[in-house]
């Protein structure tokens, strides 16, 4: 595969589009909702895990770490896990999605779930971040090992590696 410098100037472009999205989803995360949902929300060395029916969230945050996570479908699940300086946040929009986040060393993890069907992770280490989307059917990996986008719809991005990756039906995208 050839690269220039539009190749990398649009996925430099598109991994800032999904680092400003991940920005947003974590002020979605300080704000109610209106929605019955189940929310798990600590920092500096708490845990907290709740069952409301079909809905589960639990998050673990170390010493100056702090977690969220959220499952706002009532039948789905969300898990964060945040140490060291890191911070996570999950949320889950759809039943019968998982959307997982853990951050470690000053680490940003956003995952997000849109679509029923879906799975979302996000892996940040070493203060970078990573943020995945995970839509109808699809699945969102970011890590400092990579990404990988599965399915339906899915988008991730991790900054130490300047990977990402974009998949819509048959639409695909990876750098």
């Amino acid at each position: 595969m050839r690269t220039n410098s539009f190749g990398k100037c649009t996925a430099r472009f598109i991994g800032a589009t999904m680092a400003i999205a991940g920005v947003a989803f974590l002020l979605t995360l300080s704000g109610g909702t209106a929605n019955a949902g189940t929310s798990c929300n600590v920092e500096n060395g708490h845990r907290v895990q709740r069952i409301v029916g079909n809905s589960a969230c639990a998050a673990t945050a170390g010493k100056g770490s702090r977690a969220s996570a959220e499952d706002s479908s009532s039948g789905g699940t969300a898990i964060s896990v945040a140490d060291n300086g890191g911070n996570a946040h999950a949320r889950n929009l759809q039943p019968g999605s998982t959307a997982l986040a853990g951050a470690n060393t000053r680490g940003n993890a956003y995952s997000l779930t849109t679509g029923p069907s879906a799975q979302s992770v996000a892996q940040a280490k070493r203060g970078a971040t990573a943020v995945a989307i995970g839509g109808w059917a699809g699945q969102a990996y970011a890590s400092p090992n990579g990404t990988a986008c599965v399915g339906g719809f899915a988008a991730a991005y991790e900054s130490s590696t300047g990977k990402m990756c974009v998949r819509s039906g048959s639409l695909y995208y990876q750098n």
